[in-house]
């Protein structure tokens, strides 16, 4: 795995940290779960490349600016 990818991994993960107040148990059950936003998949499911982790972290981008209900 590329330096890149692990840093953008690294970025999902802290956004998703972030979105759930630290709570990491909480974290991880939304990582795991299907998300309408993401075409009913788990953002976990879209980690293993570039373009998936760009689409969870753009999602995660846009419920940090209150973009996405």
């Amino acid at each position: 795995m590329g330096r890149n990818m692990q840093e953008l991994r690294k970025q999902v993960y802290r956004g998703v940290l972030e979105l759930h107040e630290g709570d990491k148990a909480t974290a991880e059950l939304w990582l795991s779960s299907p998300i309408r936003a993401l075409g009913d998949q788990a953002p976990v499911a879209l980690m293993g490349t570039e373009v998936g982790v760009l689409k969870v972290r753009n999602l995660i981008r846009k419920w940090e600016e209150g973009a996405v209900s």
